[in-house]
Formats: C-alpha cells, sequence, structure tokens
C-alpha cells in the first residue's frame, strides 16, 4: 500500500536524561542562552514559573519547570509521527517523575 506509513503507530525511543538537583528545569534554545544570562540572575529564574520574556517584553525565550517532585534523574523520550503531507517530525516528553 503506498501509504503504509500513515498506518502506523508513533515510533517512541529513549532520547536522553536531564540531571535535576534545584527541583526546576529550564527550556531554552542553546541560541539564546548567552543572551537569556545577561537578562536573568540564577535568583530571578528561581523565582519565576512559566514562560520567560525576551528582552523586549514578549514571552518565550525559555520555559521555567518546578513543581514536578523535586529532584532526580529524568527520561526523556522522543515520540516520531509522520503525517500524509509532512516529513518525519518528532516530539518530545519529558518525564518528570521518578
Amino acid at each position: 500500500m503506498k501509504n503504509d506509513y500513515l498506518l502506523k503507530k508513533p515510533i517512541i525511543e529513549h532520547y536522553g536524561n536531564v540531571g535535576v538537583d534545584s527541583g526546576q528545569l529550564l527550556i531554552i534554545d542553546p541560541c539564546y542562552l548567552e543572551k537569556f544570562m545577561k537578562l536573568y540572575s540564577y535568583e530571578d529564574i528561581c523565582e519565576h514559573d512559566g514562560n520567560m520574556k525576551y528582552e523586549l517584553g514578549h514571552e518565550g525565550i525559555a520555559c521555567k519547570l518546578h513543581g514536578f517532585g523535586g529532584d532526580g534523574y529524568f527520561n526523556i523520550d522522543s515520540v516520531s509521527h509522520q503525517g500524509e503531507y509532512s516529513p518525519l517530525y518528532s516530539k518530545f516528553l519529558i518525564h518528570l517523575h521518578d
């Protein structure tokens, strides 16, 4: 069948792990890391939750997570899909529980 890939389940694979020692996790594009560290101190990051703002005031430079149970070593899985009109793409799941 021409579109057999459409009938397949998503492919779930272990992608990596992340260690957490501060009870919080920061998600950021590495190309913004230097600019981000000029805008926010560690104390600023600790006091914030959710989306963090760019220098011009709009959200999305980073997202800070906390309240997921504290410290640990957490799995990251990739979930790969392919739609009828799209190339193979992945979403990532961070399992913030033991």
